[in-house]
């Protein structure tokens, strides 16, 4: 046996202190070359793929862009009358809210004219 296998299992005296001084080689060494091949590869199979893709797609249609048409000759009409209902629904808000407030001033008249009857009724049957 040589003295590098008798060392590697434990043979013989001292083994442990030998083993620091000799050369293992555990490995051969392989060249940097193939590892470079790897994302080559990679990147060649995803360029074919984008290749097949594009392809495969699809023609988009062509978009033709045209001037835009002339205006109608009723849009100034329809734009007046807009602009007419825009006014009456403001009219019409406005109206709304003028009620509410004159709903809630009567409501509040009603109701002081109420306590004062109530207090009169008080007073006149504590009368007789």
């Amino acid at each position: 046996m040589s003295e590098a296998v008798a060392l590697s299992i434990g043979f013989g005296r001292g083994a442990t202190q030998k083993l620091t001084h000799v050369g293992l080689t555990l490995a051969p060494r392989r060249g940097r070359g193939r590892w470079l091949v790897v994302p080559l590869l990679v990147a060649a199979a995803a360029a074919a793929g984008l290749a097949l893709g594009h392809t495969w797609r699809e023609p988009v249609p062509a978009v033709i862009v045209q001037r835009p048409a002339p205006a109608a000759p009723e849009l100034p009409l329809l734009r007046r009358e807009l602009e007419e209902a825009r006014l009456g629904l403001r009219l019409a808000d406005a109206r709304s809210h003028e009620l509410e407030r004159q709903i809630d001033t009567l409501n509040q008249k009603l109701t002081e004219s109420q306590d004062q009857l109530t207090f009169y009724r008080k007073a006149r049957e504590g009368r007789h």
